[in-house]
């Protein structure tokens, strides 16, 4: 990955008062869906952005604040849980060329928890080709939110009907009291009248209380069939290092009807004297049949001292150097000369990213 290509963006927010944007990425009126790269960071830390979401605020030339929920994704070569993400604008939000007044990230944890970053420097170029051509109105997630709200209000406003129904009862009881003791004139049309009054009131709440029912009833049987037409699903699988190797591994085995994805990751360091070694199990095993399918990655590893300083190693799932440890995660090491598949004293250590897919049809026991 071209890391010159993404724009830091520190939470932390250091001293310097302004993230220059512009020289990362310009929109331009009327651009539906424009984006950029972005690297998101807490000092010199990467943010995982595994279920987080990004949030863009600000206010355009014309001062009109916007407020967007966002879009991101790792695009063609991020790394989300480096924090390394395209982040993509909505639809209709770039409006008017110039400079934005106030413009910022804000980032939200699956704890609802909010943090905004530093100010960022803006461009917004112009289109002359379609001026004059009506933007599209911009609409973000909170927008909608906040109409689909206020529509519920008006239309949930029973509270209001109801003490409305609630005085008409204490006024046609005061009436009848009077009635009662021939204080007013007693013609039972009256009554009846009031009463009418009343069942129609009623009638047009059960009315109303009966639409909005069946709206949000659609509208949630709406969202299942969206969620259950993604049909994705997620696993975290949890190795264990063997035969002397520290460090760390996770694996991730994401699926659904047509293909499934796997992703090793992790920092490893093997002992010396060491050319072939199972390094740490392999909990894939369970769910993918690697007897004879042998799946492997090459990975960069340093040396700690007194052989080479540095060389490559092949990682091999499926067929081991060593059977006797089973289902296991092998290494092949072609580090350097002084190893000749033969004893080597230093110790290697290196970043493991290893990622597989494959057809559905080949899992079981999902």
């Amino acid at each position: 990955m071209a890391i010159r290509d993404y724009l830091v963006i520190d939470i932390a927010k250091p001293v310097q008062t302004f993230a220059n944007l512009s020289d990362y990425f310009r929109g331009r009126v009327g651009d539906a869906e424009a984006y950029c790269k972005l690297w998101i960071k807490f000092g010199t830390r990467p943010i995982d952005m595994t279920n987080k979401k990004l949030r863009f605020e600000g206010d355009d030339p014309n001062n009109t604040p916007f407020v967007d929920a966002g879009r991101f994704d790792a695009g063609d070569d991020g790394d989300i849980q480096m924090g390394m993400i395209t982040f993509y604008f909505p639809k209709g939000i770039f409006q008017v060329e110039g400079k934005w007044q106030h413009a910022f990230f804000k980032l939200q944890d699956q704890k609802g928890s909010d943090i905004s970053s530093v100010d960022l420097d803006l461009q917004v170029l112009p289109n002359n080709v379609e001026m004059g051509i009506n933007i599209h109105a911009f609409d973000g997630d909170l927008e909608a939110l906040k109409k689909k709200i206020n529509q519920a209000i008006r239309e949930m406003n029973a509270q209001q009907l109801l003490n409305q129904i609630e005085s008409m009862k204490t006024t046609v009881g005061a009436y009848t009291d009077l009635i009662a003791r021939n204080q007013i004139l007693n013609k039972p049309d009256t009554i009846k009248l009031i009463n009418d009054q009343i069942a129609q009131e009623s009638a047009k709440l059960d009315s109303k209380m009966s639409s909005l029912s069946n709206q949000l009833n659609g509208s949630m049987s709406d969202l299942r069939k969206s969620v259950d037409a993604a049909g994705w699903h997620y696993k975290g699988l949890h190795p264990t290092l063997i035969n002397g190797a520290t460090g760390w591994i996770t694996m991730d085995l994401t699926y659904n009807d047509t293909v499934y994805i796997v992703r090793y990751f992790g920092w490893i360091k093997v002992p010396g004297n060491t050319f072939f070694i199972n390094f740490t199990t392999n909990p894939l095993t369970q769910y993918l049949d690697l007897t004879n399918h042998t799946i492997y990655g090459t990975m960069m590893m340093a040396g700690d001292g007194d052989a080479a300083t540095k060389g490559y190693g092949r990682v091999i799932a499926g067929v081991q150097p060593d059977p006797s440890q089973g289902q296991a995660l092998g290494l092949w090491s072609s580090v350097a000369a002084p190893l000749n598949g033969i004893n080597n004293s230093s110790t290697y250590q290196g970043l493991l990213n290893l990622m597989i897919m494959g057809p559905r049809w080949e899992l079981h026991n999902v």
